[in-house]
């Protein structure tokens, strides 16, 4: 049988994204994180002067979210938060946030050069400028 629904490209994206997302939450159990949070830890590590802002802008998530995340990373004691001033917080990785990277990045970077195995440089290109521009339409309706 056959549906609108399978010729539906937001479906089409959204049912690839949970599989990833399914098999990333999987492969970052055993360290206790769930993918946003490695997301963010990342972010922290790698993005100067980084805030609640710059974290949601980068993973396209509104501040609660990220608020939230910011919270169980800090309760789980792989970030500190250092107010500044009323509306800024300092965020930087602990020592156990360091070693959480550090440990599971290999790990990760195996399974994004899985997801990209049977692709060419040049598909790889050619999808993420695609989902670029779907990106782009999306933010257009708004």
């Amino acid at each position: 049988m056959f549906y609108e629904l399978e010729k539906s490209l937001g479906f089409k994206i959204n049912q690839t994204a949970n599989k990833l997302n399914n098999k990333y939450n999987q492969l970052l159990q055993s360290f206790d994180i769930a993918p946003e949070q490695r997301a963010t830890l990342e972010i922290i590590k790698y993005e100067a002067d980084v805030n609640q802002t710059k974290i949601a802008n980068i993973l396209g998530k509104d501040k609660t979210t990220i608020s939230r995340t910011l919270n169980t990373l800090e309760n789980k004691n792989l970030i500190t938060k250092s107010q500044i001033d009323k509306r800024t917080n300092l965020i930087q990785l602990t020592q156990k946030g360091e070693d959480i990277l550090n440990n599971s990045f290999s790990s990760v970077k195996d399974f994004r050069k899985k997801l990209t195995s049977n692709l060419s440089e040049e598909e790889i290109n050619q999808l993420v400028s695609l989902l670029e521009k779907v990106a782009l339409s999306v933010e257009k309706e708004s």
